[in-house]
């Protein structure tokens, strides 16, 4: 496995009005064949932001609707899989970040090396704490 993508990553590849849909579905549709993945959290996230009506608005789905698009997505050809964290983030992934709404990233960058793999994110933040251990999405 190479990529293990980020929630903001993976839900725009799958969400055509996303802002960023067209640059994450290029990516990922050239990044399937070396190996990718999506933490636990992010399949969950993702269901979750499928079945937000503030998000959706009047198109929110229903669980078993934003489970099936999320599934067809790790489907396929090259399939992604669901991971699971190994180990805990190191101390020296923590000490950077400078406020809540990075735990989650580091989280995922530590997931990524548990399976020997980059995050990819659009978050500059992430690839500034730890730039060997990211890929910027364009």
């Amino acid at each position: 496995m190479k990529h293990v993508l980020d929630n903001d990553v993976f839900f725009s590849a799958i969400y055509t009005r996303h802002t960023h849909h067209a640059a994450a579905r290029r990516w990922l549709d050239k990044a399937k064949p070396e190996g990718w993945g999506i933490a636990a959290e992010t399949y969950l996230a993702t269901v979750r932001l499928f079945m937000n009506p503030r998000v959706m608005g009047a198109a929110a789905l229903t669980a078993t609707s934003a489970l099936d698009v999320v599934d067809a997505e790790l489907s396929g050809k090259f399939p992604g899989k669901i991971l699971l964290a190994k180990t805990m983030p190191e101390r020296a992934l923590l000490e950077p970040i400078s406020g809540h709404c990075q735990i989650m990233d580091v989280w995922l960058v530590q997931i990524a090396r548990d399976h020997k793999a980059k995050l990819a994110t659009f978050e500059g933040g992430t690839l500034a704490n730890g730039p060997s251990l990211s890929t910027k999405i364009a």
